[in-house]
């Protein structure tokens, strides 16, 4: 039902033109673009190293064709190491779809092996496909251990991967978006921007290099019109009609009709003249570059992306998507996907979230979607295990007894975990992760306890308390603060480096959702928008006119930074938050380079892993990265030392008060004494 609510909520926001023909070929000369990019390459099969533990344990790893692929060696390899202790019959075994492929002997004069399987003709059809990873290990003869034991472990390793799928005929679609532009290892996707683009056609071509980059296992190469000589994979041309000046990409966006003020996405393929080499090319134009950044959230947010159709779309209006940091978050955001957990696998891998800062004494919620199985105990008295899950939440663990579970409506359960701000507040990405107990029988050599398991849905969420004080913002807010509504400034005449800001972008994500950013030249400023918005200023304060009239209220100067802990001469890159000098309520983020360096992705992964509330850092010009000195011990141990001087002085002067009214009290009553004995 929800799906059906988000696809009428497109469709009715959209004025679309669709065309179910296939995608125009544009065919170009070598020299002017080489396609040198190698389809059949093999694409990474995982992230990290992935540990199997024994007895028996399994791991899924699932793809999607949109069309039936012809059958050309493709192949799945893994590499795998595993435990000297393992004797015969221990096995690693492929499956595809079910279906048994291939099945190794593990054995000690070996520990490392690399093992292949050929795809059959039946997993290169369109739709989803699993490749299954079995381990099954036996231990040396009168060692017993118990499931989960370190000594009984199988690890695929990161070299492990798969072949990159070509789909036959070259069926691109907007249905292909955006899987199809992800980059890998040798197949490295381009963006292509007008090379005297807008503010708003580099805003959009910032934020989508963001996105594919984040979501591919490769950067997006940013290029101008006038400097593309060559690609090594997908490529997307965006940008106004008006804007383009080169030859070929001027006549491409000319022959596309454009709706006013609206965002139109052509699907082709590029390919090079006498060659068969060819890779998807989509078009993102419109008569305003204004219209596409307005719109470009259909490239970037997967309930409107998923429903791309077609060669050719005109997008008109959007559905409103709510902001982040208004709901509670789900679990899919940060990468989980529904779990099972059992004898065989009681413990999920990490899963990390970036986060708020959240206000001191206030609670998180977590609320989790379960379902057991049925053979579980529901009350102590039928079983005397310790059935729980455990949530670790930064290392500290959160215990929900599985036995205590309310059920839903449905064969579903529920349990709420609150968390307190300050377990989300120790690290700026929170480290997620679940473990269930109870599960194994005690018995070591016993491998018979499959009665037991817990499923996680994806659905489950993370709610967040609103904070309601005036914030106080520091390095720690990076990049929460700066997501839902943000002002970028640059300077005016400065050439931006598109690798640099399509970095910051990124950066700048939550949880794999792209920020809210508007991107302005500095003489384009107005004092109502840095009324309204977060800031973050680029470039050195005599660049920028409004962060200069603050200057004064910024530390900067050479004594200054000595005074935060930094050496002036060393620095190649300086970060400094504070409150915004407009309102309050937002944050502002100065970001510069010295002597014509660069700001990396090293740099702003250091500003998002920052733990400490500090409001400034900088990288050395040996690459090393360092926080200010935190004044703020020092400042409450000199409120404190105030305050203590503040009561010691209200307390003399009590005192003082005391004896001055005893006294007064001690003469009225001596004076009294003798007015008495005078009158006897």
């Amino acid at each position: 039902m929800k799906a059906k609510f988000y696809l009428l909520l497109f469709i009715i926001g959209f004025l679309i033109f669709t065309d179910d023909a296939t995608a125009a070929t544009i065919t170009v000369d070598q020299q002017t673009i080489a396609i040198e990019g190698n389809q059949h390459q093999k694409k990474p099969l995982v992230s990290q190293p992935i540990e199997l533990q024994g007895p028996s344990s399994s791991r899924d790893f699932y793809y999607s064709l949109t069309e039936d692929v012809q059958l050309d060696n493709q192949q799945v390899t893994f590499h795998i190491q595993y435990s000297e202790l393992l004797i015969a019959p221990s096995s690693f075994t492929v499956k595809v779809d079910d279906v048994a492929i291939k099945t190794v002997p593990l054995t000690t004069d070996l520990r490392k092996q690399t093992v292949t399987v050929h795809l059959p003709e039946e997993a290169l059809l369109k739709g989803s496909h699993k490749i299954t990873a079995s381990f099954y290990g036996i231990l040396k003869e009168g060692i017993c251990v118990a499931p989960g034991n370190v000594g009984n472990w199988l690890r695929i390793d990161i070299l492990s991967s798969i072949s990159a799928f070509t789909e036959e005929g070259e069926a691109w679609s907007l249905n292909s978006y955006p899987s199809a532009f992800m980059g890998y290892e040798g197949y490295t996707t381009t963006l292509i921007l007008p090379k005297e683009a807008s503010t708003a056609t580099l805003s959009s071509g910032y934020q989508l290099s963001a996105y594919l980059s984040e979501h591919g296992q490769t950067d997006v190469h940013i290029q101008r019109e006038d400097a593309v000589q060559k690609v090594t994979g997908p490529v997307v041309l965006l940008g106004a009609k008006n804007e383009f000046s080169t030859a070929l990409f001027k006549n491409i966006v000319a022959n596309i009709e454009t709706a006013e003020n609206a965002m139109t996405l052509m699907m082709h393929e590029l390919q090079n003249t006498n060659t068969n080499q060819k890779v998807p090319f989509l078009v993102i134009t419109s008569t305003k570059a204004e219209a596409i950044a307005e719109r470009l959230l259909s490239l970037t947010e997967p309930r409107l992306l998923e429903q791309l159709a077609g060669h050719t779309l005109t997008i008109d209006d959007l559905p409103e998507v709510e902001s982040l940091l208004e709901t509670a978050i789900p679990f899919k955001q940060f990468g989980f996907e529904d779990q099972t957990l059992s004898s065989q696998g009681s413990i999920t891998p990490h899963y990390y979230v970036s986060l708020p800062q959240l206000e001191a004494n206030k609670e998180a919620v977590m609320r989790l979607i379960l379902k057991k199985s049925a053979t579980m105990p529901s009350s102590k008295e039928e079983d005397d295990r310790k059935l729980e899950l455990i949530v670790y939440i930064n290392n500290v663990p959160h215990a929900v007894d599985l036995r205590k579970l309310e059920q839903t409506a449905t064969d579903m359960y529920e349990a709420s975990i609150p968390i307190q701000a300050n377990v989300l507040n120790k690290k700026s990405i929170t480290d997620v992760q679940f473990e269930v107990t109870g599960f194994q029988l005690e018995e070591p050599c016993e491998t018979t306890n499959e009665r037991y398991w817990l499923y996680i849905d994806s659905d489950s969420s993370l709610s967040l308390p609103k904070d309601a004080s005036e914030p106080s913002f520091t390095l720690r807010d990076f990049p929460n603060a700066f997501h839902d509504n943000v002002l970028m400034v640059i300077p005016d005449h400065e050439n931006l480096n598109d690798t640099e800001m399509s970095g910051l972008y990124k950066a700048l994500m939550i949880n794999g959702k792209m920020a809210q950013i508007t991107l302005v030249r500095d003489k384009d400023v107005t004092e109502a928008a840095l009324q309204q918005q977060a800031v973050i200023f680029i470039g050195a304060m005599d660049q920028l006119t409004w962060l200069s009239k603050n200057a004064k209220n910024i530390p900067y100067t050479a004594e200054q930074l000595i005074q935060q802990g930094f050496l002036p001469e060393v620095m190649a890159k300086h970060a400094y938050i504070t409150k915004n000098f407009w309102q309050t309520k937002q944050p502002l983020l100065w970001l510069h380079a010295f002597d014509a360096t660069s700001i990396d992705n090293d740099f702003y992964a250091h500003l998002k892993e920052t733990d400490t509330q500090v409001a400034a850092a900088i990288e050395t010009k040996e690459g090393q990265f360092v926080v200010a000195v935190d004044n703020k011990v020092s400042e409450q141990d000199t409120e404190e030392t105030n305050g203590f001087e503040i009561s010691f002085i209200l307390i003399a002067e009590f005192v003082g008060l005391i004896i001055v009214i005893a006294v007064i009290l001690y003469i009225i009553l001596r004076k009294r004494k003798k007015n008495q004995l005078k009158e006897q």
